[in-house]
């Protein structure tokens, strides 16, 4: 997943996001390559056991919108 954002983290850099869907969706996540100004790419990892069908169904809901 790539992340826009001005001050990106480093390389290796390890952090935890909250998808703002109900009940939220945790992510574990590590930056995997950063892009000075714009962004960085980060592999994600589900923190919950229900969370990896949660999250294909937000993907497919996104990509069908």
């Amino acid at each position: 997943m790539f992340i826009q954002i001005d001050q990106p983290l480093w390389v290796g850099a390890r952090f935890e996001a909250r998808l703002g869907v109900q009940p939220p969706l945790v992510l574990q996540c590590v930056v995997r390559r950063v892009a000075p100004g714009q962004g960085m790419g980060v592999s994600i990892e589900v923190a919950e056991s229900k969370g990896i069908a949660r999250l294909e169904a937000l993907v497919e809901s996104l990509l069908r919108s």
